[in-house]
């Protein structure tokens, strides 16, 4: 799907766009300064095709939306800079999929009737840009997120959630079927019928909400959880910063628990050189606790399993709760 481009014989060029019937495509290194908006009826079922390292000042909307993988560009009257990569200046709608190509920026969320899928944050070459960044939420059918990409609002899959190697959601997955690879960090995790999980990911939340079937949890190595190990950080020193929530945001992304290094065209990680931070007690069955959801589906009430370090038999709630929030928030609340 990236790399295809509708044509039309009854296409129109401009300078910046093309367009014809049921397409409109932005061409490579242009500048659009607006968005791309449906003005007449039938423009909301066109096909929407960014190219190379374009930036859109708006939201785009279409039938289905591509965000072309960047390549090495530059500007015809500065040829030795490079371009960064594209970027939309607002958030993208779709009735069908949506593909978000590498040395993308997203300033808004990503809102899809169909399937999501983002590519690898690591380019192939050195001057083509490594990052894919997305700053608002993003909701779809099947999502599946690539190596390396940021997210900062919550990711929401209607059928199925994928995140492959160091992948970081500031906030929650939520999807009956979450898999995510190795090195993720993930403001916090909430699957009703399937879970897997790789070695060396870490969770922000207090807890983590999984299928009530064990036969459906399929966890390869210990999940971290900054409460309360990281609480009392043997290597602050290292990291810099203090005691507060303002600066626990660095030891979430702590380069002494896991290392990230870019290979093959992705993202592999090993273990760091830290053994002071706390597991999920997520193989100790006698510190889970159970719940159904209220919201009934089908005549049918969805069971949930709850792994947390917060004892069940904790005498003060609210205390264990203001700790915890800490790590979840981290520099968005400030200690008094």
């Amino acid at each position: 799907m990236a790399n295809e481009i509708e044509s039309s014989a009854a296409g129109i060029a401009v300078d910046k766009i093309d367009h014809g019937v049921g397409f409109i495509t932005v061409r490579p290194a242009m500048e659009l300064a607006e968005g791309i908006l449906p003005i007449m009826g039938g423009e909301e079922n066109r096909k929407v095709t960014i190219s190379s390292c374009s930036l859109v000042d708006g939201h785009i909307f279409g039938r289905e939306v591509i965000l072309l993988d960047c390549d090495k560009r530059s500007l015809s009257t500065r040829v030795s800079d490079l371009l960064p990569g594209t970027q939309i200046n607002g958030g993208i709608n779709a009735f069908e999929d949506v593909y978000i190509g590498h040395g993308s920026v997203v300033k808004g969320g990503i809102l899809s009737g169909g399937d999501v899928k983002i590519a690898s944050a690591v380019s192939s070459s050195s001057e083509i840009p490594s990052r894919i960044i997305i700053q608002g939420s993003i909701c779809g059918d099947n999502v599946e997120i690539g190596d390396g990409v940021i997210v900062l609002g919550p990711v929401i899959a209607q059928k199925s959630l994928t995140l492959g190697n160091g992948v970081t959601v500031r906030d929650y997955l939520v999807s009956p079927s979450v898999s995510i690879g190795d090195g993720c960090l993930v403001g916090g995790i909430i699957a009703s019928t399937k879970f897997k999980s790789g070695q060396l990911n870490t969770v922000a939340a207090s807890s983590i909400v999984l299928p009530e079937d064990n036969s459906a949890v399929d966890i390869r190595g210990d999940i971290r959880s900054p409460y309360p190990g990281c609480n009392s950080c043997p290597h602050k020193e290292k990291l810099g910063g203090d005691d507060s929530g303002v600066d626990y945001g660095r030891r979430l992304s702590c380069h002494l628990y896991s290392k990230i290094t870019e290979k093959d065209g992705g993202i592999q990680v090993k273990a760091g050189t830290c053994k002071a931070w706390t597991p999920f007690p997520t193989s100790n069955e006698e510190d889970h606790w159970h719940f159904s959801d209220n919201q009934m589906l089908g005549d049918k009430s969805i069971p949930f399993t709850v792994v947390s370090n917060v004892q069940k038999s904790s005498l003060n709630i609210d205390v264990d709760s203001s700790l915890t929030a800490i790590w979840e928030m981290t520099a968005e609340v400030i200690e008094k």
